[in-house]
């Protein structure tokens, strides 16, 4: 028998986690934090001394961001991409410098970590008695979806997944064998996302009517993967003014850009790269927001990084624009801004003057995508439908049930399931 337990990510969008244990064999499908009101929520905890392996699909902190946790006891290897590796370990740090009194690891315990690191190759790996297999997953650099062939069982995570091709990245190309199981993501299962090229060009639109009009167009951004695609959209379009980037974002380009084999057109960024004002310190900053522009700075949900600097002056001008990019976690202050106009500490919040715009360049399946990953599967596999608000993932796992007939769940985080 193998069993699956949902350590995180159920009913939720953050510390995804998810454990694949057979006989003698213990898996870990991620292990991320939940960032809530600047406290990370870790996921169920585990033993680090019986575990064979730690895949990490990528580099997000909810996919990665309590694996160094399992290193204060122990030393299980951990599987990453080199790209996911190098992302991993920036994106960590970050995570130790703003929320270190909360973290129960330390920077030693990370290095250990990326130091155990084998590297994810085409070819798939044996971990104890698990055949695995890491297929592109369209996500962000780096990212891979996951195949457990163990004791007979075929188990299939998701991870994040996107089957479009964007600016940046080329999309997912789904082809599995028969299934036990497929533990999908439910981030946007009951959104239809808008063409991308629809999106593309409402982005050119919006930031050209604010810099025409003397505005900071301030795009808050995650650092990794969605800067870099603006960046492109950016200079695809042929877009003429100013552009900096700033915080995490600019270690974050840099290194994707190292990765050429990773991405769709890479002359594209390179090229974007060449013309951009990269923000070195806040004498740069007190230039960039006093003039008409665009300035791409993480992080994506205004909780924190460079983009706050930039925001606390937007908020009081009405010609500046903040462009939202990015699903937005209930509870941050971009959700908050988002659905009632309102930015500031907790208890201070006031009515920003500043314009407010959602252009969703989702690096997730939407609804359409996601189904038609699910009819794909081969065999009769129970579907765990997993890391999205709760809402999304009983919707998915009915709106499954009603289509396919497959057996389909939303699982609550403790749950498990027997194969």
């Amino acid at each position: 028998m193998v069993n699956v337990t949902v350590f995180g990510a159920g009913r939720e969008v953050g510390r995804s986690g998810f454990e694949v244990k057979g006989e003698d064999t213990k898996l870990l499908l991620d292990y991320g934090v939940l960032i809530k009101e600047d406290r990370p929520v870790l996921p169920l905890s585990t033993s680090p001394k019986d575990l064979n392996g730690i895949i990490i699909t990528h580099a997000h902190l909810d996919h990665s961001g309590s694996a160094p946790m399992l290193y204060v006891s122990g030393t299980p290897p951990v599987y990453m991409t080199n790209m996911t590796r190098q992302l991993t370990d920036i994106l960590i740090r970050d995570l130790l410098h703003l929320s270190a009194y909360y973290i129960p690891f330390e920077a030693l315990e990370l290095k250990t970590m990326i130091d155990k690191c084998t590297e994810i190759r085409e070819n798939g790996a044996r971990i104890g008695r698990a055949e695995v297999e890491f297929h592109n997953s369209g996500h962000i650099p780096g990212s891979v979806n996951v195949l457990v062939n163990l004791e007979g069982k075929g188990i299939w995570y998701s991870g994040d997944i996107n089957t479009i091709d964007t600016a940046l990245l080329n999309r997912a190309r789904i082809d599995l064998p028969e299934l036990d199981m497929a533990i999908i993501e439910s981030t946007y299962a009951t959104v239809e996302h808008a063409p991308r090229d629809e999106n593309e060009k409402r982005l050119i639109e919006v930031v050209n009517d604010v810099v025409e009009g003397g505005g900071l167009a301030l795009i808050p951004a995650f650092s990794v993967g969605r800067s870099q695609e603006l960046l492109c959209v950016l200079q695809r379009h042929g877009f003429k003014y100013d552009i900096a980037i700033d915080g995490m974002s600019r270690t974050a380009t840099r290194m994707v850009a190292s990765r050429p084999e990773e991405l769709r057109d890479p002359a594209l960024l390179k090229k974007a790269m060449s013309r951009i004002k990269w923000v070195a310190g806040d004498k740069d900053r007190k230039k960039i927001v006093n003039k008409p522009g665009v300035v791409i700075a993480s992080s994506g949900m205004l909780s924190g990084g460079a983009s706050i600097y930039y925001m606390e002056k937007a908020k009081n001008r009405s010609r500046d624009c903040v462009i939202l990019v990015s699903f937005q976690v209930p509870g941050t202050p971009g959700r908050t801004l988002l659905d009632e106009g309102l930015y500031g500490p907790p208890g201070e919040l006031r009515k920003v003057k500043c314009r407010t715009e959602w252009i969703n360049f989702s690096s997730h399946c939407g609804r359409s995508n996601l189904m038609e990953i699910v009819r794909s599967f081969k065999g009769n596999p129970k579907i765990l439908c997993v890391h999205g608000e709760a809402a999304s993932c009983m919707e998915f796992a009915e709106r499954i049930k009603e289509e396919t007939g497959h057996d389909a769940y939303a699982p609550a985080i403790g749950n498990s399931f027997t194969l």
